[in-house]
């Protein structure tokens, strides 16, 4: 049998710990009110044009390619003009009022092609993102091996 006192004593331990642990909600930011990429590619914003999960897949010297998506989120058609140092020529994507595209190599997606990649897998690339409108904006972003999940993630021809 339990002494009345050290009854007690539990019951105040218990109620000590489950209030302790209550309160370390407290110091802990909620991380789903902050904005961040939760993928392997970052976001790039232009005004009402967003880019999402952007990455390029390939290796130093060889040719890699651009995926993500392009978002426009006016309801005013848009022209997107994306560069990177090493791809061939910049190439422009016309994104409709509240539309969006993907960049990649399949069917129905825009292909990017980074030639001759001067970083290696692991470093970041400088991407210029522009619109006649919105000025630019140059992102760095992330250079991934075409290996694991992104092995089938090569150029296409056109």
């Amino acid at each position: 049998m339990m002494r009345p006192i050290r009854r007690g004593l539990v019951a105040l331990a218990v109620v000590g710990s489950m209030t302790l642990l209550a309160s370390c909600a407290v110091f802990s930011p909620k991380t789903t009110n902050e904005n961040y990429d939760a993928a392997d590619g970052v976001t790039a914003n232009l005004g009402e044009i967003v880019a999402r999960d952007l990455l390029v897949v390939g290796s130093k010297g060889e040719q890699g390619l651009l995926s993500g998506a392009i978002v426009n989120n006016g309801t005013d058609d848009a022209s997107v003009t994306i560069t990177a140092k090493g791809q061939p020529q910049p190439v422009t994507v016309s994104l409709p009022g509240g539309a969006l595209v993907t960049l990649g190599n399949g069917e129905d997606q825009t292909n990017v092609v980074v030639g001759n990649l001067t970083v290696e897998a692991g470093s970041m690339l400088d991407v210029t993102i522009s619109t006649p409108t919105g000025g630019q904006v140059v992102t760095p972003v992330p250079v991934l091996p075409a290996e694991g999940p992104f092995a089938t993630v090569t150029p296409t021809a056109d």
